[in-house]
Parts: structure tokens; sequence; C-alpha cells
């Protein structure tokens, strides 16, 4: 788990710091969503139209409604192209839309929410590969700040052990699907 965060930690560094190309921005900013916080960071092709978005996050499936007391942990990264584009001296507007992927240590969607009988999540946590589809609105302001609304579907596969028979299961990834309606903020600093 400590190794997975540690690379991840390195990665969004390296995105930060390295030189861009001329014309590029870069952003840093806080995650925050029903799903988890973190932070993310994206950097812009020259001309604006496309952007990387790098997020860092945990995540916080059973937790909110007392059912573990574990948050799993997850990077997610997507290729945004910008549909639209409005912008003026004091702000700016975009709409983009994008593809990538999502790989994580998470718990996954188990039925019994909120039911008397199956309080508890019974699975433990396990590795989640995922697509990951993103869309979202951002507002860019004067003073170089950015606030990003989007939504994510991840489809995908988790993987976790079965703590009776010792058996590895694979199943689709229900959270990423089920939860895509979670509205996702991001408040960014443009460098």
């Amino acid at each position: 788990m400590y190794k997975v965060l540690h690379a991840t930690l390195l990665a969004v560094s390296l995105l930060l710091f390295c030189p861009t190309l001329p014309g590029q921005e870069r952003l840093l900013g806080l995650y925050q969503s029903p799903k988890g916080v973190g932070i993310s960071a994206v950097i812009e092709s020259a001309g604006g139209l496309e952007m990387d978005i790098l997020t860092l996050r945990s995540d916080f499936y059973g937790m909110l409604s007392g059912r573990t007391q574990e948050a799993g942990a997850c990077i997610s990264y997507t290729h945004d192209y910008v549909l639209y584009r409005q912008e003026n001296d004091e702000y700016g507007f975009r709409i983009h839309i994008g593809a990538g992927g999502l790989f994580g240590f998470t718990h996954d969607f188990e039925k019994g929410f909120f039911s008397a009988y199956e309080r508890r999540l019974e699975r433990k946590h396990g590795w989640t590969g995922a697509l990951a589809g993103n869309a979202g609105l951002r507002f860019d302001f004067a003073r170089n700040l950015s606030m990003d609304l989007s939504f994510s579907i991840l489809p995908g596969i988790h993987l976790r052990m079965d703590d009776k028979t010792g058996a590895l299961l694979v199943s689709f990834y229900k959270a990423g699907v089920y939860h895509a309606f979670y509205p996702q903020f991001n408040l960014m600093y443009r460098f």
C-alpha cells in the first residue's frame, strides 16, 4: 500500500515540476467528492484545447455510511478535450470530456446499504483497475483560481482474496458505475 502511495506522489511531483512546453499551464488543486478527498494536477496544452488530469484520492466507500473504518486509495488519469470554451479578461468557462484509467486499492459496492442484516462490509479491500470516462465544467478566474465540477464513470474489475477459502475473486467494479452520479469538485491554482 505504501509503495503505491509513494509512487503516486512521485508521479504527481514529476508532473508538477517537470519543464513544460511554451504556452502550457499547470494547475494544482484539492479534490473533494462523496467518493473521497485528494489532490489533482492538470497540465493544459499550449492552445488550451486539451488537458491531462491526474488525481490521487482516498476512497470513502462504506466510511460515510459507517459500514467500515478503512479508507482506500486510488489514482486516476484522464486526457480531456475542450468541447466549448468562452473567455474574457476576468473569467473563462470550459466544457470538457475525456477518457483514461484508474488504479487503486478500494472497497467495492455491496448490497445492504443501511440494512439491519448487513451493517458491516463483509468483503475486504481489493485491487481495482478501471477505464475512466470524465465530463465536466471548468470556471477560470483572473486571480489564477479555477473551479471544476465533473462526473466520472469507472467500469472495470475488482480483485480480492476470499477470507474463508483464500481464493482470488475477480468481479466487475460496481462502485465505479453505481457512483458515477456523485459530483467531483476541484478547487485549483494556476502556476
